[in-house]
């Protein structure tokens, strides 16, 4: 199999990423497993050539991930990159508060609804384009996703540093956004780092710089 895991950097989205690859090496094919925020960073499974057809089996790989929640705004991406709408009182979240509601969301079915900011699609239009053009979006439907496991880093100043493992088509930015409202506050995801997908650790990943460089 053809496969190369990158440490994608931030501010590159996953797509700057492919071109660049197929570019530099003149591959024929080059394709992704599973899209990374520009501002998030960590593991991107490249496939080129004839490998891109076994992308689609690495997508439905389980992803870990480490992730900073920042308590008291929300924006309308549920990232830092968006637009604020509304700042909340979080002085009264507590650790054992948020153990409690996550593992609600661990326990029990978990439908969640994608951020209008992100690559999944509506009528095979991507939803960021949608949301771009102003275009009024009537429903985005929510879909059942799993928080396998769960561990707090830590907890200080209202932001909530933490290690995850979720299944295929979870958006943490969401995950930020739910786990604001369970708390009677908002939160907004600040930091993100893929350090798993399926088998490959991060420790497995190439930073892009590198690989371009020595090649």
């Amino acid at each position: 199999m053809s496969i190369i895991v990158v440490d994608k950097p931030k501010g590159w989205t996953s797509n700057d990423v492919v071109q660049k690859i197929k570019h530099h090496f003149e591959y024929r094919k080059v394709g992704h497993a599973g899209t990374l925020d520009p501002n998030a960073t960590g593991i991107l499974i490249i496939g080129y050539n004839e490998s891109t057809k076994d992308l689609s089996k690495l997508i439905l790989d389980n992803k870990e991930y480490e992730a900073e929640i920042q308590f008291g705004f929300q924006t309308d991406s549920y990232d830092i990159c968006g637009k604020t709408l509304k700042t909340c009182d979080s002085s009264h979240i507590t650790i054992d508060e948020i153990i409690k509601a996550l593992n609600t969301l661990k326990n029990s079915d978990y439908w969640q609804t994608p951020p209008i900011f992100s690559a999944k699609k509506i009528n095979g239009t991507p939803m960021y384009k949608i949301a771009r053009q102003n275009h009024k979006i009537i429903n985005i439907n929510p879909v059942k996703v799993k928080l396998h496991d769960f561990q707090i880093i830590s907890f200080k100043e209202s932001i909530l540093k933490l290690k995850i493992l979720v299944s295929k088509g979870f958006y943490v930015r969401s995950l930020a956004n739910d786990l604001g409202g369970r708390l009677n506050s908002c939160a907004t995801l600040i930091n993100l780092r893929r350090t798993k997908s399926g088998n490959f650790n991060i420790e497995d990943a190439i930073p892009l710089s590198k690989l371009i460089k020595d090649n």
